[in-house]
């Protein structure tokens, strides 16, 4: 048995030796003997349902952080976004200068006219069998491949401007102006923040949970307001682990709060329930103080027999502890009754009176 669920076991066996020493105080009748036992707390077990309820210290990041940069090759003429501002999809974020570029394009246009030219005359010619076929093919090649460079020409001009490809946060300049910029150089570090992201890392036994993730209900806590929470929606989880400490990272998204100033990088409180439909419908559990020891180490039960109205001694084999609570794996099946106190003062076949709580 491991030792939070020895602790544990030890804070509630401490817990009914003090009650049953006030009671005894109280009434000098009582005594420990079997006889001064009248009166017990039974719970029923698979009444309750086993859940989690789980607190992690989680970051918040962006979508993904990514640094643009021009496609093209030129000057760098105006660059007006300030580090720390939002700003929406399509926003311009810094500027070429595209004299050469419409140039370019101008160029390319001439061209396609003349080509143009060219194969309106040829077409003429063929109609009178003064040129042969092949001419006229080769014209119309010429054309296609001018059309082709005014397109490239329009689409390296329109690369002289870098605008935001979604929501952004400027995160930091990586260039200045004037400057002359090869195609692919880093201009400015941006955050797509069309959501917000909450990462956690939790144990090997709780990744189980994030299989089910229509069963999982998540929360964001607020920084120095707990009492405020923001919910959050299950996104992706890891399948290795971290190398270091065994834990695997678990990924929620959340709306960007407008009127809180919530940034990347930020730590937050992620509090996660797992609904209880995510257990086997066999499995159980009960509470810590219905465990008793005995002299080898090894835990037993009492079960309430409501018939007869005494209990019977049941070896019990347990598993983990989540709370007051622990697995329960054999010793009692679902719909027993099992004595939660007092069970340092039964023995086998000793009538009791249950009640459901002090």
């Amino acid at each position: 048995m491991n030792k939070t669920l020895k602790l544990a076991f030890f804070v509630c066996t401490l817990s009914l030796l003090g009650l049953t020493t006030s009671q005894a105080k109280d009434n000098p009748s009582l005594s420990t003997s079997a006889q001064a036992v009248s009166s017990v707390r039974v719970e029923t077990l698979g009444e309750l349902a086993p859940a989690i309820s789980r607190r992690f210290v989680g970051r918040v990041d962006a979508v993904s952080n990514v640094n643009l940069s021009f496609q093209v090759a030129g000057r760098l003429i105006n660059l007006p976004v300030k580090q720390g501002r939002l700003l929406p999809k399509g926003s311009l974020l810094a500027e070429l200068d595209a004299t050469d570029y419409k140039l370019a394009l101008e160029q390319a246009e001439v061209r396609l006219k003349q080509a143009q030219r060219d194969v309106d005359r040829k077409h003429s010619l063929l109609k009178t069998n003064s040129i042969p076929r092949a001419v006229v093919d080769e014209a119309e090649d010429q054309l296609r491949l001018a059309e082709l460079a005014v397109e490239a020409a329009e689409r390296n001009l329109s690369y002289t401007r870098l605008e935001a490809p979604s929501d952004v946060l400027i995160t930091r300049r990586l260039a200045d102006r004037y400057g002359n910029l090869a195609a692919g150089t880093p201009v400015v570090r941006v955050q797509d923040v069309t959501e917000f992201r909450a990462h956690i890392s939790v144990p090997e036994d709780l990744v189980r949970l994030v299989s089910n993730p229509d069963y999982i209900k998540a929360k964001l806590l607020l920084p120095n307001d707990e009492e405020t929470s923001i919910p959050l929606e299950y996104r992706e989880h890891a399948t290795e682990p971290d190398q270091v400490v065994q834990t695997y990272q678990v990924t929620f998204g959340f709306e960007r709060p407008k009127d809180l100033n919530l940034l990347p990088g930020m730590t937050v409180t992620v509090v996660v329930n797992a609904d209880p439909l995510l257990y086997p419908a066999d499995q159980l559990d009960v509470a810590l103080s219905a465990l008793n020891t005995a002299n080898d180490g090894s835990y037993f039960l009492w079960v309430f027999d409501p018939a007869l109205g005494q209990v019977t001694k049941r070896q019990a084999k347990v598993g983990r502890v989540s709370g007051d609570r622990v697995e329960l794996l054999s010793g009692a099946k679902a719909g027993e009754q099992v004595i939660t106190s007092g069970g340092s003062h039964l023995r086998e076949g000793m009538k009791v009176k249950p009640f459901s709580h002090f």
